[in-house]
């Protein structure tokens, strides 16, 4: 019963537009004070909060939400996107995979679903369209293409369930890696098909000079991702440095490779960087507290004992979780329903028994399905934004990747060596 209260509460007040930050925090203090928990132990709140967000995990989280800022102006994206038309352009559906091939290399340096979008969308769309995609199908391919940015390491999305379960980033990394790439190549596949299906053009063959050249200007961006999986991979960094690192060498690119970054865009995209790491902080902050009325209220304990009794095997448990996701991604922010959620799902597969870096794998690939999926398909908003293109055609139109999403996280579910081999590997 307190459960059922606590996340209607969340998703009505969520839905009429009260902050993630202020509904997490105001909920827990409410359901705190009505299970009987003692007002004078308020200082709990503060307590929590800091708790929450002083672990040395999350400092790598300012460093990539910079390094995705300072690409999205910095050039890279245009490189990447040039040298992946060069390279399959002439092929049917050739723009589309440029676009996704491109996402994946950024998806592999910011590790944001948004900045992937927007970074890439702002140079493909028009290309696309000149060559005559409908802008429906280029916006959803691209919003597409964006959601490998919580799925491909290195990912925000999982930095944070790391610090919440206290798991090896390294090993989320490497579990998301494989999934992650093997979504792009079949994400690649249905846009191959829809173009030829739709008979969308191609373009000319690239001779091997121009493949050259383009190759040339994007060896730098190329070396970004090599830079960061490579160095924690190799253990020169730890996800905070090599987050740092990243961002200062994206930033050398943009001022003396590419040219396209100049001292007076500094101050936007710092403040733009402040302004994002507040926002992301202060829900977590929020959730730490929201994790300890969980507690209190012994409500993970109940799920457990309910689950267990009713289930046998972990099988029907992680689809159950993973409808529960899907269907929560569309009407509340990824990160808000990771912080949500975790308290309860990963006490309760761990009781089965379940690896929690797979169960990890498995909840980042299923809440970035929220990204496609309106109301709140936050990729859906940032390419209609880009384009004027309406939110529902483009949410048409993500319908193929969305179902080859929803299959992936089944298959990662079901086959656990699809996420922990290359893990078991790497370690």
């Amino acid at each position: 019963m307190v459960m059922f209260v606590i996340f209607t509460a969340v998703l009505v007040l969520m839905m009429i537009g009260v902050t993630t930050a202020v509904t997490m925090g105001g909920v827990s203090i409410a359901t705190y004070l009505w299970a009987g928990g003692d007002p004078a132990r308020l200082f709990l709140v503060a307590q929590r909060m800091y708790a929450q967000v002083s672990g040395i995990t999350l400092m790598s989280i300012p460093f990539f939400l910079l390094m995705g800022n300072l690409m999205t102006v910095g050039g890279v994206s245009k490189s990447l996107f040039g040298f992946g038309r060069v390279c399959i352009g002439h092929r049917s559906g050739g723009l589309s995979n440029a676009a996704i091939v491109a996402c994946i290399v950024m998806a592999a340096m910011s590790g944001s679903a948004a900045a992937c979008a927007a970074g890439i969308g702002m140079i493909a769309i028009a290309e696309m369209t000149k060559s005559g995609y409908e802008r429906s199908f280029s916006c959803a391919t691209i919003a597409a293409g964006g959601a490998l940015g919580p799925i491909i390491p290195p990912s925000i999305t999982l930095i944070l369930y790391a610090g919440l379960t206290q798991t090896s980033v390294n090993a989320l990394f490497a579990a998301g890696a494989v999934p992650g790439v093997l979504l792009g190549i079949l994400f690649m596949f249905w846009s191959s098909y829809v173009s030829h299906r739709r008979g969308y053009a191609v373009t000319p063959r690239a001779g091997w000079r121009e493949r050259w050249a383009a190759f040339r200007e994007a060896f730098f961006s190329l070396l970004t991702p090599v830079i960061v999986i490579g160095g924690m991979f190799a253990g020169l960094f730890t996800a905070t440095e090599a987050a740092a690192v990243a961002s200062l060498y994206v930033a050398i690119l943009g001022f003396f490779v590419f040219k396209t970054l100049s001292v007076k865009d500094l101050p936007k995209i710092l403040w733009d960087t402040v302004e994002q790491t507040a926002k992301v902080m202060f829900i977590i902050a929020t959730a730490g507290f929201f994790q300890y009325v969980l507690l209190y209220t012994r409500i993970p304990q109940q799920t457990i004992a309910f689950m267990t009794t009713t289930f046998s095997s972990a099988l029907p448990v992680l689809m159950l979780i993973i409808a529960i996701l899907v269907i929560m991604g569309c009407f509340l922010e990824g990160t808000a329903i990771l912080l949500i959620t975790v308290p309860i799902f990963v006490p309760l597969m761990k009781s089965f028994g379940f690896d929690i870096v797979q169960l990890g794998i498995v909840m980042c690939i299923a809440l970035a399905v929220g990204v496609l999926t309106p109301p709140v398909g936050l990729n859906l908003y940032v390419m209609s934004s880009i384009t004027g293109e309406k939110v529902m055609n483009i949410a048409k139109d993500a319908l193929g990747y969305v179902a080859i999403m929803i299959l992936m996280a089944v298959a990662v579910a079901l086959i656990p060596d699809l996420s922990l081999a290359f893990s078991r590997l790497v370690s």
